[in-house]
């Protein structure tokens, strides 16, 4: 072989090596955070007019909210029912007295403290994994842009609903979650499975735990995952607190 020859195919495999290199940098297996998060973070605005396809569910979530608070600094009743045009406040007035749901259980030591004194309770909802695969993104409590997990797979994967409850959104309107599905899973627990293939219910319905929801699709990195979290009274908990323990973070549920 020539030494032209052998030089040229030496530049040919360097090449080929550079262009690889981007789909090499991606560890299913850390847990460390990547280069773009999932979810955005939206500063909140002292008001918002509701936008076509979204839900007073859907604008609480956007910009770190209860709910709750959004519905009675607003006069919104328990139907939660909200139109586009409509303005809403995004803060409390001097006048608004919260009442929230009463704790029907006692916190765990191991969950993540929640908004004001008291930590979120464990039961007696049992959760179950969303999909199977590991867990590449862990949840870091304060950190805006790990307010959940992500759980690596292949696309096109089922997606299934961690626990009971009633679907209060779909759509891809929040910032860095893709197709989204909320699931309201109590009166202090909602649900949220991001950056889906598919989505397989709507709004208003009704969804078992271990229902199929959604298939699973790709980041905005193109690595197919599900971001999955839990917030309890509108603030991110840890979801590995409430799924059920594994031998080890690459083992599939």
């Amino acid at each position: 072989m020539s030494r032209a020859l052998r030089g040229l195919l030496i530049a040919m495999c360097a090449g080929a090596l550079a262009g690889c290199a981007g789909a090499l940098t991606w560890n299913p297996y850390s847990t460390s955070a990547p280069a773009q998060a999932s979810a955005a973070v939206e500063p909140i605005p002292g008001r918002y007019v509701v936008q076509p396809g979204d839900t007073l569910y859907s604008i609480a979530w956007r910009y770190g909210l209860d709910y709750h608070d959004v519905a009675a600094w607003n006069g919104i009743g328990s139907s939660y029912l909200i139109k586009p045009g409509q303005t809403l406040v995004l803060s409390a007035p001097a006048h608004v007295v919260i009442t929230r749901p009463p704790v029907r259980t006692t916190a765990p030591s191991t969950a993540t403290t929640a908004a004001g004194d008291h930590a979120p309770p464990s039961g007696p909802m049992n959760w179950a994994w969303p999909t199977s695969g590991a867990v590449v993104r862990l949840f870091h409590a304060g950190d805006p842009l790990s307010k959940g997990i992500d759980i690596s797979g292949a696309q096109g994967q089922p997606v299934y609903a961690a626990a009971p409850g009633k679907v209060v959104y779909t759509g891809s309107g929040i910032i860095g979650y893709g197709k989204l599905i909320i699931i309201k899973n109590s009166e202090r627990f909602l649900s949220a499975y991001a950056d889906n293939d598919s989505m397989l219910v709507r709004e208003g319905d009704a969804v078992r735990s271990g229902e199929r929801i959604a298939t699973m699709g790709l980041d905005r990195n193109g690595h197919p995952l599900l971001h999955f979290e839990i917030r309890y009274d509108g603030k991110p908990v840890n979801p590995l607190d409430y799924l059920p323990a594994r031998a080890h973070l690459r083992n599939t549920p």
